[in-house]
């Protein structure tokens, strides 16, 4: 048998998958809360007591995706410098590595944020309290750090709204470059 609160959590996944995947499909606007609910399996009172309202599962959906990226580019193990160095390389393998129903995600939560804009409140979060916000100033590399990250934003934005896509040469010297960037700054000494 299946603990009560295991279900609960499987539960909460079922609704951001379901969510997440209508997402992708179409606009956040045209999204209901019963349709979250048929698609993840689950009654409207149980999407309820997970989620009050719709905002709060768009906000569930966008903090679930920054603890993901987190978990893929923080190492809290590492000392600062290492820490730092890893943290930007992860997070270039990580924003090459984003597929297009994701950034189709990604870019119908952006265009939600003008109706919701507490949806902004964990990637500013993500801006600040890790990565660039707390190890930039390791080993002088605070410009490298939110350069390395300005681009990969900028490059995740164009892909995202469809304004450029980049062939995989392209992609691939963009990321070998920035890695080698990432690499020179911290074969350096301190």
């Amino acid at each position: 048998m299946i603990p009560k609160h295991r279900a609960r959590v499987n539960h909460r996944d079922a609704l951001l998958d379901a969510l997440k995947s209508l997402i992708s499909e179409g606009s956040v606007h045209d999204v209901t809360l019963e349709g979250v609910a048929a698609r993840a399996g689950v009654t409207k009172g149980g999407l309820i007591y997970h989620f009050k309202s719709k905002e709060a599962l768009l906000h569930g959906l966008v903090e679930r995706m920054r603890h993901r990226v987190d978990a893929y580019c923080i190492d809290t193990t590492l000392e600062p410098r290492a820490a730092l160095k890893n943290f930007l390389i992860s997070r270039i393998d990580y924003a090459f590595s984003i597929d297009q129903k994701e950034k189709q995600v990604m870019a119908n939560l952006l265009a939600a944020a003008a109706s919701y804009p507490s949806l902004l409140t964990p990637v500013r979060a993500m801006y600040d309290n890790n990565g660039a916000g707390s190890l930039a100033g390791i080993a002088n590399s605070a410009g490298l750090t939110l350069s390395v990250w300005t681009a990969l934003d900028g490059f995740l934005l164009l892909e995202m709204l469809n304004i450029r896509r980049f062939s995989e040469l392209e992609r691939q010297q963009m990321k070998d470059n920035l890695v080698a960037l990432v690499e020179r700054q911290f074969a350096a000494p301190d």
